[in-house]
């Protein structure tokens, strides 16, 4: 398994109503991103459940499992994740498959003699690039490179996502995601991404999300190169820049996109409880704790012992 994974689950956590609502045509009033179950290791990081409420008030799971390319068992283990989904909230599911590359012998329904089993297939490269990136949506651009034609204007989607209002945090990490997911199908796409886009692909929260998760693959595709060289450097530079242009609060800020960058979410008691820290050493010893923490009760047990 590449890098892949780990970029999906950046975008969702920036753009997941766009996701829904571009690739299903969901209306969405609400979404939520579910963990994964702990009881069973055959759910992989790959299978994004997502619990979904439209507009006219329906709820149900959005059951999303993203594959490189088609595989002939993935019938079976949706099949098998869908029934969990089923049985553990006692809601409807909407099983997708989102293919990011090519692929032939896809099938959107798996039948035997007992069994008749219907899910979406979502195909990424059979999707107009360029009419995404007319769209302007700068949640859709990081999929433009798997798409038809996507190489030809990848750097329109990058521009679009770099000079959109996204906040500056937001930007660093969709365009880290664009760049894992490009070298699926052009190892040179990301490496020029971030010929360009250095200064800001430095700054992503999302790289030390998938440094700490292991995605050496995607990693080695192309954000590799001068990333490994200068993390450190750039972690260093971004505390003092935060410390220096926005004092405390703008440490605070950070601390916090990198949780919801890692965690999908952070609890209004961590996010009270940061703004009555008020030393420098103590916030930039907690955007570390935030980047390597484990789980959320991890972090909040670490910001708790210096409220004491």
């Amino acid at each position: 398994m590449g890098g892949y994974d780990a970029a999906m689950k950046v975008i969702l956590a920036h753009c997941r109503q766009a996701a829904l609502e571009f690739f299903l045509g969901l209306d969405v009033a609400e979404s939520e991103l579910l963990e994964l179950p702990q009881e069973t290791a055959s759910v992989r990081r790959s299978d994004f459940p997502i619990r979904v409420r439209v507009a006219d008030g329906r709820v149900f799971i959005v059951l999303l499992e993203v594959q490189s390319r088609w595989e002939a068992h993935v019938p079976l283990r949706l099949l098998e994740y869908d029934a969990r989904y089923r049985l553990k909230t006692g809601l409807s599911v909407l099983p997708v498959v989102m293919l990011l590359t090519p692929s032939g012998s896809v099938v959107e329904c798996f039948e035997d003699e007992s069994i008749r089993y219907r899910f979406r297939v979502i195909s990424l490269a059979a999707m107009d690039a360029r009419e995404v990136v007319n769209l302007g949506n700068p949640c859709l651009m990081p999929f433009v490179g798997l798409m038809r034609g996507g190489s030809e204007i990848f750097q329109m989607a990058e521009e679009a996502i770099y000079g959109s209002a996204l906040a500056r945090s937001d930007k660093a990490d969709l365009l880290t995601g664009m760049a894992l997911l490009s070298g699926l199908v052009d190892k040179d796409l990301p490496r020029r991404l971030l010929e360009r886009r250095r200064d800001i692909i430095m700054e992503s929260y999302a790289y030390e999300l998938i440094k700490k998760e292991g995605y050496e693959e995607g990693v080695r595709s192309g954000i590799q190169q001068g990333m490994q060289q200068g993390i450190q450097q750039g972690m260093q530079q971004g505390i003092q820049q935060g410390m220096q242009q926005g004092t405390l609060e703008a440490t605070r800020e950070h601390i916090l996109e990198t949780l919801e960058a890692r965690f999908m979410g952070v609890p209004k008691d961590i996010f009270d409880a940061l703004r009555k820290i008020h030393d420098p050493d103590t916030l930039k010893f907690l955007f570390k704790k935030a980047l390597r923490a484990d789980s959320l009760d991890e972090f909040r047990k670490t910001l708790t012992s210096f409220l004491d």
